[in-house]
C-alpha cells in the first residue's frame, strides 16, 4: 500500500478517533454515528480543470447549534512545503463553492518543524490592505510528544506515536509498549492489523533492536502481544493487510459514494414532490450504479410529477 493509501485508509478507519485525539472540542459537537465518506474530485477549471484530489473528506453532522451539516477535510503532509497554506485555501474555496457547507480543515504532518498542534494561515493582501486571512488547523505529529500520547486512552494515540519524537524512552520500549497497548484493545483484527501496520512502517529497528524486542516478546507478561504479531504474521496478514485493506477501503469509498448520492437523490425529490411512497424510497435504497442515481437526480429538475421520474413498479 502507498504512503497516501495507508493514510486515507487509517483517517477513515479511525476518523472519530483522530477527531477525538487532536480536536476534543470538535468531537464534543459531532454526531459520529451519521458520518459519511464523499466523492474526492473536484476541478480547478470547470469542464476541462486539473483534478483535486482531497487525501480525505467527510461529512459530518453537528449534535446541535448554528449550522448542522459541515465538511472535514483533511491532508497529510510528508514534508512541510511553502505552498501548503495556498493550497489548504484553495481546497476550502472550492469545497465551499461546491458543496455549499462550512469546512473544518487540517492539515497533519509528518516530518517536524510544525510545532505540534496548532494553526497556519494563509493571507494576500492588495495595496498594503489585507484581503484575506484564512485559518487551518495543523497537526505535526513529529513534533508531539510520543510518551505522552503512548499512555493515551485513544487507542490511535500508540500508534500515531510511532511518528513522534523520542524523549526518555528507547525505541525498542516505545515499540513494545505501541504494540501491548494495541493488543489489550477489543479491535478486531483487521483494524488491530491497520494500526500494527503504521508502527512497522513508521517506527523502523535496527538489526539489534530487532532482536532485542524479539527476546522481549518471549517474556511471559507479554504473552498477548506476542499472540497478536503471531497472528499478524501466520494469517497472512503481514504480507495481505495492504492488499485487504485497500480492497476493503476501496468498498467502503464506494458504498460511501452510493449512499451519499441515494441520500442527495431522496432529499430532491422530497423537496419537489413532498412525501414519498415507500415503494420509491425501496427502489432508490436498491439502486446500486453510481450513473443511475446521477441521471435520476438530473431528471428530478424536469420531472412535472413523481410519476415522471420512472420509481415506481406500475
Amino acid at each position: 500500500m502507498s504512503h497516501d493509501q495507508l493514510w486515507k485508509t487509517v483517517l477513515w478507519a479511525f476518523f472519530a478517533e483522530f477527531v477525538e485525539l487532536f480536536f476534543p472540542e470538535v468531537a464534543e459537537r459531532l454526531d459520529f454515528s451519521r458520518i459519511r465518506l464523499i466523492e474526492k474530485e473536484i476541478f480547478t477549471d470547470l469542464p476541462v480543470g486539473a483534478r483535486r484530489e482531497p487525501d480525505l473528506l467527510v461529512e459530518a453532522y453537528a449534535k446541535d447549534g448554528e449550522v448542522e451539516t459541515i465538511l472535514i477535510h483533511i491532508e497529510v503532509q510528508a514534508r512541510r512545503e511553502i505552498n501548503v497554506p495556498y493550497r489548504m485555501w484553495e481546497y476550502y474555496s472550492l469545497l465551499r463553492l461546491r458543496w455549499k457547507h462550512r469546512v473544518f480543515p487540517v492539515v497533519v504532518y509528518l516530518s517536524a518543524g510544525a510545532g505540534g498542534l496548532t494553526e497556519e494561515h494563509y493571507e494576500e493582501s492588495l495595496f498594503s490592505k489585507e484581503i484575506i486571512r484564512f485559518r487551518y488547523s495543523a497537526v505535526g505529529l513529529p513534533d508531539l510528544p510520543a510518551e505522552e500520547y503512548l499512555e493515551r486512552e485513544n487507542i490511535l494515540a500508540p500508534a500515531l506515536s510511532a511518528l513522534m519524537r523520542e524523549e526518555r524512552v528507547s525505541r525498542v520500549r516505545r515499540k513494545l509498549r505501541a504494540y501491548q497497548r494495541l493488543a489489550r484493545t477489543q479491535l478486531d483484527d483487521a483494524r488491530r492489523s491497520l494500526l500494527v501496520n503504521v508502527i512497522d512502517r513508521y517506527l523502523k529497528l535496527n538489526q539489534e533492536e530487532e532482536a532485542e524486542i524479539t527476546l522481549l516478546v518471549e517474556d511471559s507478561d507479554l504473552q498477548e502481544v506476542k499472540e497478536m504479531l503471531t497472528a499478524y504474521e501466520e494469517r497472512g496478514l503481514k504480507k495481505g493487510i495492504e492488499r485487504g485493506i485497500a480492497q476493503g477501503i476501496e468498498q467502503g469509498i464506494t458504498q460511501g459514494i452510493l449512499r451519499g448520492k441515494r441520500e442527495t437523490l431522496l432529499r430532491l425529490l422530497r423537496h419537489r414532490f413532498n412525501d414519498l411512497p415507500e415503494e420509491v424510497v425501496t427502489r432508490i435504497e436498491q439502486i446500486e450504479e453510481a450513473g443511475e442515481l446521477d441521471a435520476l437526480a438530473d431528471k428530478v429538475l424536469d420531472a412535472r410529477a413523481l410519476e415522471d421520474m420512472g420509481l415506481s413498479n406500475d
